[in-house]
Protein backbone atom coordinates (compact mmCIF):
# COMPACT_ATOMS: atom_id res chain seq x y z
CA UNK A 1 0.00 0.00 0.00
CA UNK A 2 1.93 3.13 -1.17
CA UNK A 3 1.79 6.25 0.98
CA UNK A 4 -1.11 7.94 -0.73
CA UNK A 5 -3.16 5.03 -0.26
CA UNK A 6 -2.47 5.18 3.22
CA UNK A 7 -3.16 8.54 3.87
CA UNK A 8 -6.53 8.66 1.55
CA UNK A 9 -7.54 5.58 4.09
CA UNK A 10 -6.80 7.41 7.02
CA UNK A 11 -8.44 10.90 5.75
CA UNK A 12 -11.54 8.78 5.14
CA UNK A 13 -11.60 6.75 8.28
CA UNK A 14 -11.48 10.30 10.19
CA UNK A 15 -14.73 11.24 8.16
CA UNK A 16 -16.48 9.02 9.19
CA UNK A 17 -15.28 8.98 12.88
CA UNK A 18 -16.39 12.84 12.42
CA UNK A 19 -19.79 11.94 10.60
CA UNK A 20 -20.54 9.16 13.66
CA UNK A 21 -19.64 12.25 15.95
CA UNK A 22 -21.59 14.62 14.66
CA UNK A 23 -24.59 12.20 14.80
CA UNK A 24 -24.07 11.13 18.12
CA UNK A 25 -23.91 15.06 19.26
CA UNK A 26 -27.21 15.00 17.80
CA UNK A 27 -29.06 12.38 19.69
CA UNK A 28 -27.57 13.69 22.90
CA UNK A 29 -29.08 17.12 21.44
CA UNK A 30 -32.05 15.75 21.12
CA UNK A 31 -32.20 13.93 24.32
CA UNK A 32 -31.49 16.96 26.72
CA UNK A 33 -34.74 18.62 24.72
CA UNK A 34 -36.82 15.74 25.69
CA UNK A 35 -35.39 15.68 29.06
CA UNK A 36 -36.08 19.87 29.36
CA UNK A 37 -40.13 18.79 27.82
CA UNK A 38 -40.71 15.83 30.62
CA UNK A 39 -39.37 18.47 33.61
CA UNK A 40 -41.81 21.18 32.31
CA UNK A 41 -44.41 18.31 32.12
CA UNK A 42 -43.50 17.13 35.56
CA UNK A 43 -43.95 21.24 36.71
CA UNK A 44 -47.29 21.30 35.10
CA UNK A 45 -48.87 18.47 36.91
CA UNK A 46 -47.03 19.48 40.16
CA UNK A 47 -48.96 23.44 39.59
CA UNK A 48 -52.30 21.22 38.35
CA UNK A 49 -52.24 19.68 41.47
CA UNK A 50 -51.47 22.55 43.97
CA UNK A 51 -54.04 24.42 42.44
CA UNK A 52 -56.74 21.64 43.06
CA UNK A 53 -56.19 22.30 46.39
CA UNK A 54 -57.83 24.57 48.88
CA UNK A 55 -56.30 26.86 51.06
CA UNK A 56 -56.82 24.56 54.45
CA UNK A 57 -53.34 22.81 55.41
CA UNK A 58 -53.18 19.71 55.22
CA UNK A 59 -56.45 19.58 52.86
CA UNK A 60 -56.63 16.66 50.25
CA UNK A 61 -56.82 18.02 46.79
CA UNK A 62 -59.98 17.84 45.04
CA UNK A 63 -59.16 17.55 41.47
CA UNK A 64 -62.25 17.63 39.04
CA UNK A 65 -62.21 15.24 35.82
CA UNK A 66 -60.97 18.63 33.88
CA UNK A 67 -58.13 18.43 36.19
CA UNK A 68 -57.44 14.74 35.96
CA UNK A 69 -57.56 14.84 32.10
CA UNK A 70 -54.78 17.33 32.25
CA UNK A 71 -52.45 15.62 34.32
CA UNK A 72 -53.41 12.27 32.86
CA UNK A 73 -52.66 13.92 29.24
CA UNK A 74 -49.03 14.92 30.94
CA UNK A 75 -48.01 12.04 32.17
CA UNK A 76 -48.95 10.28 28.70
CA UNK A 77 -46.61 13.19 26.87
CA UNK A 78 -43.75 11.84 29.65
CA UNK A 79 -43.67 8.57 29.22
CA UNK A 80 -44.37 8.95 25.30
CA UNK A 81 -40.88 11.14 25.77
CA UNK A 82 -38.86 8.38 27.75
CA UNK A 83 -39.68 6.20 24.74
CA UNK A 84 -38.34 8.52 22.65
CA UNK A 85 -34.99 8.79 25.07
CA UNK A 86 -34.46 5.10 24.92
CA UNK A 87 -35.07 5.37 21.15
CA UNK A 88 -32.14 7.36 20.80
CA UNK A 89 -29.90 6.16 23.32
CA UNK A 90 -30.25 3.07 21.11
CA UNK A 91 -28.97 4.64 18.66
CA UNK A 92 -26.04 6.35 20.01
CA UNK A 93 -24.85 2.58 21.01
CA UNK A 94 -25.68 1.37 17.48
CA UNK A 95 -23.44 4.01 16.21
CA UNK A 96 -20.66 3.79 18.56
CA UNK A 97 -20.71 0.08 18.01
CA UNK A 98 -21.60 -1.16 21.35
CA UNK A 99 -24.47 -2.55 23.30
CA UNK A 100 -25.83 -2.88 26.90
CA UNK A 101 -26.27 -6.06 28.75
CA UNK A 102 -29.66 -6.47 29.88
CA UNK A 103 -28.01 -8.02 33.33
CA UNK A 104 -25.54 -6.18 34.41
CA UNK A 105 -25.74 -2.64 32.15
CA UNK A 106 -21.80 -2.59 31.03
CA UNK A 107 -20.97 -1.68 27.49
CA UNK A 108 -19.95 -4.20 25.43
CA UNK A 109 -18.82 -4.55 21.64
CA UNK A 110 -22.13 -5.61 18.96
CA UNK A 111 -19.90 -8.47 17.79
CA UNK A 112 -19.93 -10.30 21.55
CA UNK A 113 -21.95 -13.26 22.34
CA UNK A 114 -21.40 -12.77 26.27
CA UNK A 115 -20.84 -9.68 28.80
CA UNK A 116 -17.74 -8.95 29.84
CA UNK A 117 -18.42 -8.50 32.93
CA UNK A 118 -20.92 -10.92 34.20
CA UNK A 119 -20.79 -13.35 31.48
CA UNK A 120 -24.38 -13.41 30.37
CA UNK A 121 -25.43 -14.51 27.51
CA UNK A 122 -26.91 -11.73 24.78
CA UNK A 123 -29.98 -13.23 23.12
CA UNK A 124 -31.35 -10.05 21.82
CA UNK A 125 -30.16 -6.61 22.30
CA UNK A 126 -31.81 -4.68 25.06
CA UNK A 127 -30.62 -1.04 26.03
CA UNK A 128 -31.24 0.07 29.66
CA UNK A 129 -29.19 3.34 30.28
CA UNK A 130 -25.95 4.50 28.72
CA UNK A 131 -23.10 4.06 30.93
CA UNK A 132 -19.78 5.68 30.56
CA UNK A 133 -17.47 2.75 28.53
CA UNK A 134 -14.61 1.82 30.35
CA UNK A 135 -12.03 1.00 27.71
CA UNK A 136 -8.20 -0.83 28.66
CA UNK A 137 -4.53 0.28 28.26
CA UNK A 138 -2.69 -1.60 25.78
CA UNK A 139 -0.53 -2.92 28.66
CA UNK A 140 -4.24 -4.11 30.45
CA UNK A 141 -4.84 -6.82 27.68
CA UNK A 142 -4.71 -9.97 28.76
CA UNK A 143 -5.84 -13.53 26.29
CA UNK A 144 -8.80 -15.82 27.09
CA UNK A 145 -7.27 -18.84 28.28
CA UNK A 146 -9.65 -20.89 26.10
CA UNK A 147 -10.58 -19.35 22.67
CA UNK A 148 -7.25 -16.65 22.82
CA UNK A 149 -9.65 -13.35 22.30
CA UNK A 150 -7.83 -10.15 23.91
CA UNK A 151 -9.76 -9.04 27.05
CA UNK A 152 -8.67 -6.16 29.41
CA UNK A 153 -7.83 -6.85 33.26
CA UNK A 154 -11.11 -5.82 34.65
CA UNK A 155 -13.14 -8.23 32.00
CA UNK A 156 -14.61 -11.14 34.33
CA UNK A 157 -16.11 -13.32 31.82
CA UNK A 158 -14.85 -13.46 27.69
CA UNK A 159 -17.05 -11.75 25.31
CA UNK A 160 -16.26 -14.35 22.64
CA UNK A 161 -16.94 -17.55 24.28
CA UNK A 162 -18.42 -16.49 27.64
CA UNK A 163 -15.72 -18.25 29.40
CA UNK A 164 -14.75 -16.91 33.18
CA UNK A 165 -11.55 -15.51 33.68
CA UNK A 166 -9.37 -17.92 36.57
Amino acid sequence: MSFFDKMKKGVSDAGSKAKTLVEVNKFRLNIQSLEAEIQDRYKRIGQSVFQSTSDELGAEPAIDQKEKVVVLTLCQEIRARQQEIVELNKKILELNNQKSCDKCGRLNQTEVRFCSDCGHEFIQVVTIDVVAAQTATESDVISCWKCHEPMGQSVRFCGKCGTARP
